[in-house]
């Protein structure tokens, strides 16, 4: 077991930030720290330690944004938004269109279905959304990511496509469930002023 470097993370229970440590063992990745309160806590980082260096080699800290969302008041992670102390500018943006579906699949990283509410923002505010992310300083968004899985977000996706392209938001992505996809795919077509859109599909047919 070796160490790689000590990192900033948050317990699991209180959410606290807390020193961490970043190691090795055995060829893996992992992360352990220690919570004052609820004790110690040891995950897996990265599955294989060679691929953990390789993305290391590629990691760069910028200057952060010259607009930030947020101010600094209780330091992060508790700011973001995107806050001062933020290192990057957004790469890919991800709006949520709707938070419907009608699968409950137990990986999905939105936890898709089981909010309780629906949330479906207008296209005034989706609107709003990518003005937000144009205006981003010294660099736009340079990719976008429309997620949702229901009629309705196909219905409106071609509006919300013809206002991507508008504001030059370089690369677009589909995200929802492989059981319509080509249905989403059509929607995609129709739109006479389509230049480049990269569609991603949730699930394996």
């Amino acid at each position: 077991m070796k160490n790689i470097k000590p990192t900033k993370s948050i317990c699991p229970e209180c959410l606290t930030a807390i020193d961490a440590t970043i190691y090795e063992d055995d060829g893996k990745v992992f992360i352990k720290k220690d919570c004052p309160e609820h004790g110690h806590y040891q995950e897996l980082y990265w599955s294989d330690y060679d691929q953990y260096m390789r993305a290391e080699k590629l990691r760069y800290e910028g200057d952060g944004m010259y607009n930030p969302r947020t101010e600094k008041k209780n330091g992060c992670p508790y700011d973001c938004g995107i806050c001062p102390e933020h290192k990057s500018h957004t790469a890919l943006a991800i709006i949520d269109v709707t938070n419907r579906c009608n699968l409950t699949c137990p990986v999905c990283f939105a936890n898709a279905a089981a909010a309780g509410y629906v949330y479906e923002p207008t296209k005034e505010q989706i609107t709003g959304m990518l003005e937000n992310l144009r205006a981003n300083k010294p660099v736009a968004a340079t990719a976008l990511q429309f997620s949702g899985e229901s009629r309705p977000y196909e219905k409106t996706f071609s509006t919300l496509f013809e206002q991507q392209r508008s504001l030059a938001l370089a690369t677009l992505k589909l995200i929802r469930t492989g059981f319509d996809f080509p249905r989403a795919l059509n929607t995609v077509s129709n739109s006479k002023k389509q230049e480049s859109v990269q569609s991603t599909s949730s699930s394996t047919d």
